[in-house]
């Protein structure tokens, strides 16, 4: 087994995650059929089939599955070892990944931050994206992911970075017309506006009401949910940053204020990536200012 090529590892999973010889070669720069040779070396070394060729398609074998996801993380845990040593040396230096909440929260707060956090190291080149889809922070090898709510993977490293306050909101012109609003049964007979999901669980102490907005007008996304409220199109939910200034201005009213919920925002890092001195100051960098550009949003309206 000590004859097995790290090379022709690393063929074998470029091949994996592309899907067939065709593709790893585009992305990796490698010719075809030198990729084809080092996975067929290493078969021929572990005298294993891990790869099902037909001339239509490529799919590993059962054994195939399981060398690919444990050579995986080993390659991850030697080039996340190779970037600690080179750490070392003085100076932070090379790429990090990041996947974060979009809308206000992204791109007014933690897009400043990270910015900034470049601007002071500059050896530093962030990958920052927004994208809404949950990510696997191993497969699709971020270095840190910007989330809000549970966190249910405990193998993860979880750093707090704020509690946001989500408030129920509605324009004074939308409450003539349709208020008064006492108690969550009430949302069921007006006009509603959410975002991506089909029901709300309002959260009072120990008593929690569900109500169903399937029905509503959907917009998925925030700043578009903060002014449709304003503009009188229904009763929405949102984050405090998009609407506390418009309460303290009157141009909004809170609702149902006793059943205003909070929700942790939290950085999330694989403990690979959380070995990376960047990483970690990036964290910390993000620890320490985010509060305050919190607060001072808090005093902005989206919209102005």
């Amino acid at each position: 087994m000590n004859n097995i090529s790290w090379r022709a590892i690393r063929a074998f999973i470029q091949v994996a995650d592309a899907g067939s010889f065709t593709a790893a070669a585009r992305d990796s720069g490698f010719s075809k059929a030198n990729l084809s040779q080092l996975v067929t070396e290493l078969e021929t070394t572990l005298d294993i089939q891990l790869l099902y060729r037909t001339t239509r398609q490529l799919r590993l074998t059962e054994i195939g599955e399981g060398y690919y996801l444990r050579c995986k993380q080993a390659m991850q845990q030697l080039d996340s070892a190779a970037e600690w040593a080179s750490e070392s040396k003085g100076g932070l230096e090379g790429n990090i990944r990041i996947n974060a909440v979009g809308g206000v929260i992204g791109e007014s707060l933690i897009a400043p931050l990270v910015i900034k956090f470049q601007q002071a190291n500059p050896g530093v080149r962030v990958h920052l994206d927004f994208s809404s889809t949950r990510v696997d922070l191993i497969q699709d090898q971020y270095d840190l992911v910007i989330r809000m709510g549970s966190l249910p993977d405990s193998s993860l490293i979880v750093r707090k970075l704020h509690t946001i306050k989500t408030r129920y909101v509605a324009s004074p012109k939308f409450l003539q017309e349709y208020g008064p609003i006492e108690k969550p049964a009430d949302l069921a007979s007006v006009p509603l506006i959410s975002g991506s999901v089909d029901q709300w669980l309002l959260t009072r102490g120990k008593n929690q009401q569900v109500v169903q907005v399937e029905n509503s007008t959907k917009l998925i996304s925030g700043r578009v949910m903060h002014r449709a409220a304003i503009e009188g199109l229904g009763i929405t939910r949102l984050a405090d940053i998009y609407v506390q200034a418009d309460i303290a201005s009157g141009r909004l009213v809170e609702i149902l204020p006793g059943w205003s919920e909070s929700t942790e925002l939290s950085m999330v890092c694989p403990p690979l990536r959380h070995q990376l001195l960047r990483v970690r100051n990036l964290m910390q960098w993000l620890k320490e200012g985010f509060a305050d550009i919190y607060l001072q949003a808090l005093t902005v309206s989206p919209i102005e």
